[in-house]
């Protein structure tokens, strides 16, 4: 049976993100009405997906009896207020990460999930894309031996004309870290997948270009509680540099994964094992998990209390540069 779903934010994700991962599962949702706060855009997502009902106040959209779940992507400081609303119509939720736009909202969101008897879960796609579950698999069935050291670069250049600096509400960010916390807490994510819950850390902070937001940079240097260490660099104003890849180390091999499709196991005296991924990302997979957890009451993978623990991880990270001390080796 279908679900009957609501999209509430009609931007940049759920044009190119998530409508493609819902137009492959037809018989699993029909999208019967969409909001957005502006008309222009309500209309022509409205018309993209079929010629729905649009609206530009989400609360006409929570009143409707045939809408039994939303989609909600919008500013990441509207996350708490439409979640709980939507929760009080009735309705099942996915929302789009990070969480919340700070902590004490975070922690009102993973207080909701324990309030409601509803599908609730973060569209955290990266717990979901069939790259890092491979390389998750690999790790538990020792290929590489005990993990040891990781890192992960991602360095490029946000061009202020690009469609997503040009987002007011990315550029004028009301939570910490910009688009460092935007797109970095889908890597936190994926870190503490792998690796389990951070334990230290320090960071160094940068704004190159003060055009794509208040900072654009971010070198994280940490150690898990499980013992294995790590670096972490983000960086948005990296001009003639296209690059991300994350590098695990082990004491019998390594794992180097390139763009997040590409997985490729090292080892001394074998032939390296290389997989190439055919996936949106994992966008159809959290799908998948949602309608999963709708139709046969699974818990979903990506909660809102991992995704609390992922947002906690990446405030604390950036609130941890203003802890550098000088090392006192001045002559």
């Amino acid at each position: 049976m279908k679900t009957r779903l609501g999209i509430i934010g009609t931007g940049i994700a759920a044009r190119e993100l998530h409508l493609p991962a819902l137009n492959r599962m037809k018989d699993k949702f029909e999208i019967v009405c969409v909001c957005n706060h502006t008309e222009p855009k309500a209309k022509e997502f409205a018309e993209l997906v079929g010629g729905v009902p649009y609206f530009l106040d989400y609360h006409e959209l929570l009143a409707r009896p045939d809408v039994e779940a939303v989609d909600i992507i919008l500013p990441i400081e509207l996350n708490l207020q439409v979640t709980r609303d939507a929760l009080e119509a009735g309705k099942h939720v996915i929302v789009e990460k990070p969480i919340a736009a700070n902590i004490p909202d975070a922690q009102a969101m993973v207080a909701l999930a324990g309030k409601y008897d509803r599908v609730i879960m973060m569209a955290e796609n990266y717990r979901y894309n069939p790259v890092f579950l491979t390389a998750k698999k690999m790790m538990d069935e020792r290929m590489i031996g005990q993990p040891y050291s990781v890192f992960w670069s991602s360095f490029g250049r946000l061009d202020p004309a690009n469609k997503y600096a040009r987002t007011a509400w990315r550029i004028n960010h009301k939570y910490p870290g910009g688009f460092v916390t935007d797109a970095g807490i889908h890597n936190i994510a994926v870190l503490r997948d792998l690796f389990g819950d951070f334990k230290s850390g320090i960071s160094f902070t940068r704004s190159t270009n003060p055009a794509i937001g208040k900072m654009d940079s971010m070198s994280f240097q940490f150690i898990f509680k499980s013992g294995v260490s790590g670096v972490f660099n983000m960086y948005f104003s990296a001009n003639g540099l296209d690059e991300n890849r994350l590098l695990i180390l082990g004491d019998k091999g390594a794992l180097d994964i390139r763009r997040n499709i590409q997985l490729v196991l090292k080892r001394e005296g074998k032939d390296n094992v290389e997989e190439k991924f055919d996936t949106d990302g994992g966008y159809f997979e959290e799908f998948e998990d949602f309608y999963d957890a709708l139709a046969n009451g699974k818990k979903p993978v990506a909660t809102f209390e991992e995704s609390y623990k992922d947002f906690r991880s990446m405030v604390s990270a950036l609130e941890s540069a203003s802890r550098w001390a000088e090392l006192g080796l001045e002559d």
